[in-house]
């Protein structure tokens, strides 16, 4: 029978429509939560909404600039995303339907609490209609305001992209992404949609893929939302992405991953990849081909490669702190003074529409914000998608809605709103009607020198479409003279044509422009085309290139080539000694040696065989120990025997003990299971030559070397040997679990005087089964610190046995029961059996509020906090001692929760709510996870890494534990969050009052 939590309802139900009951959606074992459940952040707030030029009135903008509003309702409702064509015409997809797929359920929620519906829906035209539609919209007075509307389709379900070319439009459309003819353009489809990609994920209709755009290379590129899973053409991954397909060799590729609940993406001139992002304190991201960037590792998953070992985080920035930059452009229109070059972001939690500037940060950038663009105190704008206009505006489709919030089942939407803005500079007059589509070619070439971006990538997707390859010679004659962006220009549009060959690369190699050789070598490594002549050009680029743009390319093309085109280029990168502290570099070109490490084992040697390499920094600190541990992470008879001749082969002691660290860290979490002679061989000449570091006691514990184990216990008991090779070592003991190691460490924990060892002694100790455990614990309990009971009562509260023997304790007046925090009790009660049920109902009661309980809080709290001026002195004591150990605020606290700068916390409904009923959004990087073991050990805490053969949780009180793979039962998140419940009841109304006069900001 599917058991079924209001925190499942809470992780992913969204509003119905008003003809819907709000159980229609859901199968029989759902309603009954659905149908009594309380909303859930921000929510409608009962307000009403202003007409369009009462909103515009509340808009403050940055000198110089204006706003108009050009459609609204009832033209337009729900708006998307927005998209401009070659008659400079709006395509709006107007997301009606949203949030529930039309003819679909809910059957149940997958461990990560991610829907499952009851069938798949079938493509158009044969689909579950629902009310989606993309609406056409033209300014045909010139004035500026869209007064001619049109319908190019309707009946869609779950409609989130559109843009057009090759003849036709794309629709996206989870799970599909489809192609309707229109030769003729006269706006209606030829016929039945052609499927080109199946397989988006529709697990949460806030999240998955959204956002087409046509890219410099032809490619059509989208994002991918953080909860929804895919898998396309047998590539599987877990949200969080760019991905990309080519409509004419109908390739699909994964171009980006990572990154946050990625939504909108843009090209900048120079053909880089800039998408926004729902993190706080941030601007975005800037992929570089195949890079791996922060995701939230237990929800979401490890990335798509598992021995990807390093990643990416989004671009550093100075500014305005609270979240989220999700709809982000380039800015390169020309038409806004002061602008030229910087993002734009629609940011739709805070009402604000923010520009940053870039600036050059080793391979990538850094964000710097200038003063806010937009702001309003009308709590209803919210930009969901941001886009420049031909006529150098920006456009803003705004959702228009008090209502942000998917977390609630019921119909508090206001289906019937919807806005699109234009920005522009005070002076600026509307663009004139044209048709690009009526151009000849030649007409279309001369746009590439247009001075906004808008035109030149308009016009390369129609050169593109037309695909005509008799301009490749006069472009190639032409190229040779052009410099500056006009030869980046004429490079696309000779690719678009079919004209770009290695004997045209040839010479592109060599052009002054960074980004012509830049997309010369992308070109390249897109086709996998290679000859003896570009190999020994591009090897002797990556050894003298002065742009670490370009070297950063080359790193990521090298993947795409055969390791024997490829090894050549990277040795050269290699040697690159300014790159070793690049954002980008280091990792791009680890992923290109990782994905030919175990299946081209006689390049990754031929490599390895020149001692010079071993001498260079990119070697030693990024490469060596990453390529011992790919080989233990994987322990095969091949790998393994592989780790041995990198053994054989390391010219100094100091290359050897880094391959010791890398084998050592991919080895844990289990062992060699009959490891090759050569590695055996190695790894025992280590023991006697080498002294005999935590890293290779492991190793040679992990590969059987008997006198291992004894030397680790050696080394425990010696008061000579420092705390951090003691805690490695204790990590160690844990992880193996023999009879000697628990004696050991439970005689360490009986004398040790130092707080910090005891902690790490009682954590690994959590890894055992014996009751010894339990009554030393509790033995200790009144000589230990708060971080300690902290800690013990987690591990004690782990297993049945000791929760009951904790309960006894408190049972016979031994031990207080305040002195036990609200999750650990909860996690003594989810053991079960009536004793222990018993004694947790006896001394704590019922320790779920009901939704009335919680709600009837929060109308008490908003009223104090209402009424009375609190002392914010007197709430930061408050805070220091209930939240500072979890929370981060003004720059001080602990990591566990959400950083709490990066909130608007002046806003009464949403702090009030958030801190009284922690349970009403739970950020999904602060997901808690319940593991079960097999030996009927309950953890609980983050996943703080996701790893091939093990993973580590970290607990509440910020201890890490390793725990095996092989060694796990179950992993499901949790559905309620880890922060206790009625955390304001035990204060009087003064301290309640501080404490929210001190968060926010009184």
């Amino acid at each position: 029978m599917l058991r079924v939590t209001i925190g499942s309802i809470v992780s992913l139900a969204a509003s119905l429509f008003a003809e819907d009951k709000p159980t229609d959606k859901y199968d029989d074992p759902l309603k009954p939560f659905v149908e009594n459940f309380k909303g859930r952040g921000a929510l409608n707030d009962g307000s009403h909404p202003a007409s369009p030029a009462e909103a515009l009135k509340k808009l403050k903008l940055v000198d110089g600039l204006a706003m108009q509003v050009v459609a609204h309702e009832p033209a337009v409702a729900q708006p998307l995303n927005l998209y401009f064509d070659e008659r400079g015409r709006l395509w709006v997809t107007q997301y009606l339907q949203y949030p529930f797929p039309a003819g679909l359920k809910i059957v149940e929620y997958d461990k990560y609490l991610r829907a499952v519906y009851d069938k798949m829906p079938p493509p158009p035209p044969n689909h579950f209609r629902g009310k989606d539609k993309i609406t056409i919209h033209e300014d045909t007075d010139g004035d500026g305001i869209f007064d001619h509307h049109k319908t190019f389709l309707d009946g869609l379900n779950m409609a989130r992209s559109v843009i057009t070319g090759r003849g036709g439009a794309w629709v996206l459309m989870p799970p599909y992404l489809l192609f309707y003819p229109d030769k003729n353009g006269d706006d209606i489809p030829d016929g039945d949609p052609e499927v080109h990609l199946t397989g988006f994920g529709l697990e949460d209709t806030h999240s998955g893929a959204n956002s087409l755009r046509w890219g410099p290379d032809g490619w059509i590129y989208g994002a991918h939302g953080s909860t929804c899973t895919a898998e396309i053409q047998g590539i599987k991954f877990l949200g969080q992405a760019v991905w990309r397909y080519h409509p004419r060799t109908k390739k699909f590729e994964v171009f980006g991953e990572g990154g946050g609940n990625t939504f909108c993406i843009d090209f900048d001139g120079q053909g880089r990849l800039f998408s926004g992002t729902n993190h706080g304190n941030t601007r975005g991201v800037h992929y570089p081909q195949g890079g791996s960037f922060t995701k939230n590792w237990g929800k979401h998953g490890p990335l798509i490669n598992p021995y990807s070992f390093g990643y990416y985080q989004h671009m550093a920035h100075e500014g305005y702190r609270p979240r989220f930059a999700q709809s982000t452009i380039i800015y390169e229109g020309g038409a806004l003074p002061g602008y030229e070059g910087n993002i734009i972001s629609g940011m739709s939690l805070v009402n604000r529409v923010q520009a940053s500037r870039l600036y050059p940060d080793t391979s990538t950038f850094r964000t710097v914000d200038t003063p806010p663009m937009i702001t309003t105190e009308d709590r209803w704008f919210r930009i969901v998608d941001t886009k420049a206009g031909p006529d150098g505006a920006v456009y803003f489709a705004d959702w228009y809605d008090s209502r942000l919030s998917h977390l609630d089942p019921r119909d508090t939407w206001h289906k019937s709103s919807g806005r699109i803005y234009r920005m522009h500079a005070k002076d600026a007059k509307p663009s004139k009607s044209f048709n690009y589509g009526k151009l000849s070619t030649t007409e279309l070439l001369n746009l590439l020198g247009h001075p906004n971006k808008w035109h030149r990538q308009t016009a390369q997707r129609l050169i593109a479409d037309r695909r005509n390859a008799s301009i490749v010679p006069d472009l190639t004659r032409e190229f040779m003279n052009l410099k500056g962006q006009g030869a980046l220009e004429i490079l696309w549009a000779i690719n678009h044509s079919g004209g770009f060959t290695p004997k045209f690369a040839e010479k592109t190699l060599t052009h002054a422009n960074p980004f012509v050789r830049f997309w010369t070598i992308r070109l390249l490594g897109d086709s996998h085309l290679m000859t003896p002549t570009l190999r020994t050009q591009l090897t002797a680029l990556a050894g003298s290139e002065p742009n670490a743009e370009v070297r950063s390319c080359l790193a990521a093309s090298c993947k795409r080539w055969a390791a024997k085109d490829s090894f050549p280029i990277l040795k050269q990168l290699i040697r690159r000694e300014e790159d070793v502290k690049d954002k980008h570099i280091p990792l791009l070109i680890w992923w290109a040696i990782e994905d030919k490490s175990t299946t081209d084992l006689t390049e990754v040697t031929k490599l390895l065989r020149d001692p010079n390499l071993w001498k260079m920094p990119m070697m030693q600190q990024h490469l060596l120990p990453r390529l011992a541990q790919r080989y233990g992470a994987e322990p095969t008879g091949p790998n393994l025997a592989m780790a041995g001749a990198l053994f054989s082969l390391a010219p100094s002691a100091a290359d050897k003990d880094r391959l010791v660290t890398g084998l050592e860290a991919g080895l844990k979490g289990g062992i060699a299971e009959e490891p090759p002679l050569i590695l055996r061989k190695e790894v025992k000449t280590l023991w006697n030559t080498r002294p005999h570091s935590p890293a290779l006691i492991s190793l040679a514990t992990r590969v059987g070397l008997t006198e291992a184990m004894n030397k680790a216990v050696s080394l425990m008991n010696d008061p000579k040997t420092s705390a951090a090779d003691k805690r490695k070592i204790t990590q160690l003991l844990a992880e193996r679990r023999s009879e000697i190691a628990l004696r050991l460490l439970l005689q360490q924990f009986r004398t040790e005087k130092s707080s910090s060892r005891r902690i790490e002694i009682m954590t690994a100790l959590q890894r055992f089964e014996s009751d010894q455990i339990g009554q030393s614990l509790i033995s200790r309990w009144e000589t230990m610190n708060t971080r300690e009971q902290e800690t013990a009562q987690n591990i004690l509260s782990s297993r049945a046995n000791w929760s009951m023997a904790l309960l006894q304790t408190i049972d016979q007046g031994k031990l207080p029961r305040e002195a036990i925090k609200p999750a650990s009790v909860l996690a003594m009660e989810n053991h079960g059996g009536k004793a222990l049920t018993a004694l947790v109902r006896k001394h704590w009661g019922q320790l779920r509020q009901s939704n009335e309980a919680r709600q009837k809080r929060i109308t008490e709290v908003a009223k104090l906090v209402a009424e009375n001026k609190g002392n914010a002195q007197g709430g930061a004591a408050v805070y220091q001692a209930l939240c500072s150990a979890c929370h981060r605020y003004r720059g001080k606290g602990g990591n566990i929760g959400p950083n709490l700068d990066a909130y608007q916390l002046n806003n009464p409904g949403f702090i009030i709510p958030a801190v009284v009923d922690p349970n009403l959004g739970i950020r999904e990087e602060f997901a808690g996870f319940n593991v079960i073991t097999k030996d009927n050990q309950r953890l609980t805490g983050f996943i703080a890494q996701n790893a091939p053969r093990f993973i580590v949780l970290r607990d509440l009180a910020q201890n890490s534990i390793t725990l095996p793979r092989a060694e796990i039962k179950d992993l499901k998140a949790m559905p309620v969050s880890l922060m206790p419940e009625g955390i304001t009841d035990g204060l009087t109304d003064q301290q309640v009052s501080d404490l929210f006069a001190y968060l926010m900001g009184k």
